[in-house]
């Protein structure tokens, strides 16, 4: 099903994926009103051809659970084909599937978004990841870099993250399982990257049980390192940033390793 209804006369650049048609026509014609048009594809079949014919396409959202090609294996072709042009991705999934969305945030989705949720919702969203590819598009057209050029804090960052699953694939324990580092390292990123992070998106990032992830925000918080705040755009939605204190400290850290690496940051 391919839908482009729409106020706005653009090219659509939202890609809706879901196997449920109503969720299709909610979202697409939600999206629309809010001058977002959308295409929208009941398979990732269809939405690996919808993406390959529609260069214009820039934000793929997409359901985790769907027959045959599921969300993960989407994600992945979709990672392939980031390599060649911009193309953020972002996750929506019900509870049956929360624990499967940690392997989605892997696979550098940009959100993740938990059913049921509302256009609005899901526009806010996709605003935040036009963003982050017209950022991707800016640095591409740059000027070449040199030796001594500084690294972007977000990538240096995410490579930080990357050493996480390096080790946790390399060690293959549950030596390093407690999150709290996890999560200072995630709001980081999230911070560097002008990304906000939930509740809900820390707990899953993190790879812990839910009631352990939300013990140890509860105990961040209590150490004056991080704080809850809700989203002003959806009352709902808790967003979770670094204090001032903690933001300080992430700092000296960031610096102190990249300084042993020899790296100049941004």
């Amino acid at each position: 099903m391919v839908g482009a209804a729409g106020v706005d006369s653009e090219l659509p650049r939202v890609l809706l994926v879901d196997d449920d048609p109503d969720v299709l026509i909610e979202l697409c014609e939600g999206l629309a009103m809010l001058g977002l048009p959308s295409l929208t594809a009941n398979t990732p079949v269809e939405a690996i051809d919808l993406v390959q014919r529609n260069e214009q396409l820039q934000v793929v959202v997409t359901d985790l659970q769907m027959p045959r090609i599921d969300g993960i294996e989407l994600l992945q072709k979709l990672a392939l084909m980031s390599r060649k042009r911009p193309l953020a991705t972002i996750i929506i999934t019900g509870h049956a599937s929360l624990d499967r969305a940690v392997g989605a945030l892997r696979l550098n989705a940009v959100d993740f978004l938990q059913k049921p949720l509302l256009p609005e919702e899901v526009a806010q969203a996709v605003r935040r990841a036009f963003s982050l590819v017209e950022d991707s598009v800016r640095q591409a057209n740059g000027p070449a870099p040199v030796a001594e050029k500084p690294v972007a804090r977000p990538n240096y960052l995410k490579t930080l993250v990357a050493a996480r699953a390096d080790r946790d694939a390399i060690f293959q324990s549950d030596l390093f399982s407690d999150p709290a580092w996890d999560m200072l390292l995630d709001l980081a990123v999230a911070e560097a990257s002008g990304r906000p992070i939930s509740v809900t998106s820390l707990c899953i990032a993190s790879g812990a049980p839910t009631t352990t992830a939300l013990r140890r925000i509860d105990e961040l918080r209590d150490a004056g390192l991080i704080e809850r705040r809700p989203d002003p755009a959806d009352r709902r939605r808790i967003i979770v940033e670094l204090t001032e204190s903690g933001r300080q400290r992430m700092e000296t850290f960031v610096k102190r390793q990249a300084e042993r690496l020899g790296l100049p940051l941004d």
